[in-house]
């Protein structure tokens, strides 16, 4: 009676605590290797990590690191397209095996999907007309926009708290497209735009009429590459590419491509890959 009770209370605990689904089904990047090729979710609106230039060609710094991943598994890469939304529920679902879609590594995100290493390190702040707010303090009560899906969505309403203001949300407008918001902050129907100070800067450059606060911040951006939930034999084949990048020098070639002093959107490189030692 004892053992069959024993039985029964290891093949409960079996149920319920057993790995996730792709653990059971085998690694991702044990498909991967199998198939030659690794699906990515690479987002085509957010310059310069991942846009269609004036030639037709999909391309960005997210999109070089996702070929130099590829390149250090032995496979080659199909992107997909995504956006806010699909980056994580594509990865959920198998659409995708790997997102390198500019998705900092937050903890709301956490409980959804996995990340890698950072790989990516920005600030996140506004897009105003050069005749409208000068400061962030300026932008307090006036209608802003945001991404849906973005977590500047939860750094600005974080940034009131932490300034003793108070959250309207009435005045955060979502937007499911980049160009959208931007022209919404170009004809002043918003006072304001929040988004990575790059990706900002990239959206102004053809714009004299708009500007990035300088100077400001209402959080940071630590990104890093999507993948499924509870598969650390993919994670960590991902994180040791990273190291392989970063160690040969060939991240530093593709930082300095898109945000180099020679760059349309330059910005200092204060992080480093942190790679592991070999024993």
């Amino acid at each position: 009676m004892f053992q069959r009770t024993a039985f029964f209370i290891t093949a409960w605990l079996a149920f319920f605590f057993s790995p996730a689904q792709a653990t059971e089904n085998g690694s991702v990047i044990d498909k991967v290797k199998e198939r030659g090729e690794i699906i990515v979710g690479i987002r085509q609106d957010n310059p310069p990590h991942s846009f269609i230039d004036g030639a037709g060609q999909w391309v960005g710094f997210d999109v070089d690191i996702a070929n130099a991943v590829a390149d250090k598994l032995g496979v080659k890469m199909t992107r997909v397209p995504v956006d806010e939304i699909t980056r994580i529920t594509y990865l959920q679902n198998g659409k995708i095996d790997m997102a390198a879609a500019s998705m900092s590594h937050t903890w709301k995100r956490d409980d959804a999907v996995d990340f890698s290493q950072t790989y990516f390190w920005s600030a996140q702040t506004f897009l105003v007309r050069k005749d409208g707010a000068k400061s962030l303090d300026d932008l307090v009560g006036k209608k802003v926009g945001m991404n849906r899906g973005s977590h500047s969505i939860g750094n600005w309403k974080h940034w009131l708290e932490k300034n003793g203001h108070p959250v309207n949300e009435e005045d955060i407008i979502e937007f499911g497209s980049k160009h959208i918001a931007m022209n919404a902050v170009l004809s002043g129907k918003i006072d304001g735009w929040a988004e990575d100070a790059e990706v900002l800067a990239s959206y102004a450059k053809p714009n004299p009429e708009l500007t990035v606060l300088s100077g400001e911040a209402i959080g940071m951006k630590q990104d890093g590459l999507g993948v499924i939930e509870n598969d650390s034999k993919m994670r960590d084949a991902i994180n040791r590419a990273l190291q392989e990048i970063e160690s040969s020098g060939e991240y530093l070639t593709i930082y300095n491509r898109w945000f180099g002093p020679d760059s349309e959107t330059p910005m200092p490189l204060e992080n480093r890959i942190e790679v592991w030692p070999q024993g």
